[in-house]
C-alpha cells in the first residue's frame, strides 16, 4: 500500500476521534459542539469520502488496509449514534426554549393586562 493512502487514513481517523471525543463531551455538558465544530467534522468526512467510494477497489489491490477501512466503519458507526445523540438533545433544549418563549409571552400578555387595569 502506498504509504501517503495510509498516512491519510490515520490522520483522518485520529482527526475523527477528536472530534468524536468533543461531541460526547458535549453530550455530558463538558463543551459546546455548535456550527464550528460541525463544520469541521464534515471536513474530515469528506476528505476520507473518496478513499470510502473505493473502500471494495482498494481492499482487492492492498488487502492490508482493510483493517484501516473498516475500523473507520466502526468509528462512523460509533459517530452517527453519538450524532443522533446530540440531535435528540438539541431537539429537547429546542423545545424546553419554546415552552419558556410561550410562558414569557404570557407572562407579558398577564403585565400588559394588568397596566390596562391600573
Amino acid at each position: 500500500m502506498s504509504t501517503p493512502l495510509r498516512q491519510k487514513i490515520q490522520a483522518v481517523q485520529a482527526r475523527v476521534e477528536e472530534q468524536h471525543a468533543d461531541a460526547r463531551r458535549a453530550l455530558h455538558g463538558e463543551r459546546e459542539f455548535g456550527v464550528e465544530q460541525i463544520r469541521a467534522l464534515s471536513e474530515s468526512l469528506k476528505e476520507m469520502a473518496p478513499v470510502m467510494e473505493r473502500a471494495a477497489e482498494l481492499r482487492a489491490l492492498e488487502p492490508e488496509i482493510a483493517g484501516q477501512l473498516e475500523a473507520y466503519k466502526a468509528q462512523l458507526r460509533q459517530l452517527q449514534t453519538t450524532l443522533d445523540q446530540l440531535h435528540l438533545m438539541l431537539l429537547t433544549k429546542r423545545a424546553q426554549m419554546l415552552r419558556r418563549g410561550g410562558q414569557l409571552e404570557a407572562v407579558a400578555n398577564w403585565a400588559g393586562a394588568l397596566r390596562q387595569t391600573q
